[in-house]
C-alpha cells in the first residue's frame, strides 16, 4: 500500500518543533511518511556580488550546520515513532518552497508552526509565510501555535459560513473524524438576521448534521449571535475552549475570480490566536485519505463548484 506524505516545515523554532511532534501521530494514523523541509533564506546584509567569498562561506557553513541538525532531527523522529522520515533542504523564499515541495511530492497535508509579526509590530496578522501557504496550498494546512497539543482529534470544531461553498470543509472534517471516531461540532455565527433567515440557516445546519451522522459520527450544531463581524473570530476561539476542541477546521475564502483565494480576517484571527491546531482548506483543495467513498455533498455545493470550473 502506497504511503501518504505529510510535509512538515521546520525552522528549529519552538512552534515548528511542536508541529513536528504533532505530525508523528498524524503520520501513524494516516499511514504516512514525514518529509521535513528546511528552507534557507538569503542572508541579510550579504551580497553575492559585493562580497562573493564571504557570501559563499556563510552559505556553505549555514547549509552544513542545518543539514546536520535536520538529519539528526529526522533520525530521532524515525527512531521514536517508527515512521519513515526524509529531510530536504532548499534555498529560497520559505512559503514558495513549501508550496512547491508540497505540489511536487503530492503531500496529503502540510503541518507548520505559526509565524507571526505581532511581537514586533503589535499587529494581529499572520506572518507572510503562514498566510501565503494557507492561502495557496492545494491541500489542507494544519497550523500549530503551541498550547494544547493533543495527539488525537476527538472533538472537531467546524465554523461554517453558510453563504459560502463549505462542502469541502465538511467533507474534510468527516474524513479526519472517521480516523479518530471524532465528534463533529458545526458552529454558525450570525448577526442581525431576521426570523425567516434563521430558519433557513437552521435547515442548512440540519442537512449538514444528517450528512455527518450518515458516516457514523456524532454531530452537534450550534448557532450564536454577534453584533459585530470583528467578534466572530473571538467567538469561535472561545467556543472551541468551551467544548474542549482538539482541532478547528476553517475554510479559506474565494474571490470572484475562480483561481484566486484569500484568508479572511476571521480565519486569520482564529489561526493567529488559537492555541488549538487549526486546519485550513480551500474550497476546491485535494484531500483524499481513501477512507471516504460515499460522501453526499450537502446542497450539492462541491458538484456545483466543479461544474463552474469546467
Amino acid at each position: 500500500m502506497t504511503r501518504h506524505k505529510i510535509l512538515v516545515a521546520v525552522d528549529f523554532e519552538e512552534h515548528s518543533l511542536q508541529a513536528l511532534e504533532h505530525s508523528y501521530h498524524l503520520a501513524n494514523v494516516f499511514n504516512a511518511e514525514i518529509i521535513l523541509l528546511y528552507v534557507i533564506e538569503p542572508i541579510p546584509g550579504f551580497s553575492k556580488f559585493l562580497f562573493p567569498d564571504d557570501y559563499i562561506n556563510k552559505i556553505v557553513s549555514h547549509v552544513r550546520e542545518k543539514m546536520d541538525e535536520l538529519e539528526e532531527l529526522a533520525k530521532k523522529a524515525e527512531a521514536s515513532t517508527r515512521v519513515p522520515v526524509a529531510s530536504i533542504i532548499v534555498k529560497g523564499k520559505p512559503y514558495e518552497k513549501i508550496l512547491e515541495i508540497a505540489k511536487d511530492y503530492g503531500v496529503l497535508m502540510i503541518v507548520m508552526g505559526k509565524s507571526s509579526i505581532i511581537d514586533k509590530k503589535k499587529r494581529k496578522y499572520l506572518g507572510s509565510n503562514t498566510y501565503n501557504v494557507v492561502r495557496d496550498a492545494h491541500c489542507p494546512v494544519i497550523s500549530i501555535k503551541g498550547g494544547k497539543l493533543s495527539h488525537e482529534f476527538n472533538n472537531i470544531l467546524v465554523p461554517v459560513d453558510l453563504s459560502k461553498d463549505f462542502g469541502n470543509q465538511i467533507k474534510t472534517a468527516i474524513e479526519i473524524g472517521n480516523y479518530f471516531g471524532a465528534t463533529i461540532n458545526v458552529l454558525f455565527v450570525f448577526s442581525g438576521e431576521n426570523k425567516v433567515s434563521r430558519i433557513l440557516k437552521q435547515a442548512q445546519l440540519n442537512q449538514i448534521k444528517e450528512e455527518v451522522t450518515k458516516h457514523g459520527l456524532i454531530c452537534n450544531t450550534e448557532t450564536l449571535n454577534t453584533s459585530s463581524n470583528h467578534a466572530v473570530g473571538n467567538i469561535i476561539i472561545n467556543y472551541s475552549h468551551k467544548i474542549n476542541a482538539d482541532l478547528i477546521v476553517m475554510l479559506t475564502q474565494q474571490k470572484k475570480v475562480v483561481t484566486e483565494f484569500f484568508v479572511g480576517s476571521v480565519a486569520q484571527n482564529v489561526i493567529h490566536n488559537s492555541d488549538i491546531p487549526v486546519l485550513t482548506i480551500m474550497p476546491n483543495a485535494d484531500f483524499n485519505t481513501g477512507i471516504l467513498h460515499n460522501f453526499v455533498d450537502p446542497m450539492g455545493i462541491i458538484e456545483e463548484k466543479k461544474n463552474k470550473n469546467n
